[in-house]
């Protein structure tokens, strides 16, 4: 990996415009690259709680649909083993 010397200009943030320079905090101490776009650290920062909540949101719909599958499986009479996590016919 080549090593990159302080105060050289990463890229552009695709948020706000402004340059990303190696070595300005967290700026580009937490920059990331999204498909091929940067995103500065203080944008990451201001985005955080959207995000957060988003992924959240996501967990809880995924335990909504895995109790949903769980009750369709009884309905047929199978049951989840709860040591293995297999199914098993009832």
């Amino acid at each position: 990996m080549v090593k990159v010397e302080h105060g050289t200009l990463l890229g552009k943030c695709a948020v706000d415009g402004q340059p990303i320079f190696e070595g300005s905090g967290n700026r580009s101490m937490h920059c990331t690259l999204v498909n091929g776009k940067w995103l500065s650290g203080d944008t990451l920062l201001k985005i955080y709680p959207q995000v957060f909540a988003a992924f959240l949101d996501e967990h809880k719909d995924k335990e909504k649909e895995k109790e949903i599958l769980l009750g369709r499986l009884s309905e047929f009479g199978w049951q989840v083993n709860p040591v293995t996590g297999k199914l098993t016919k009832l």
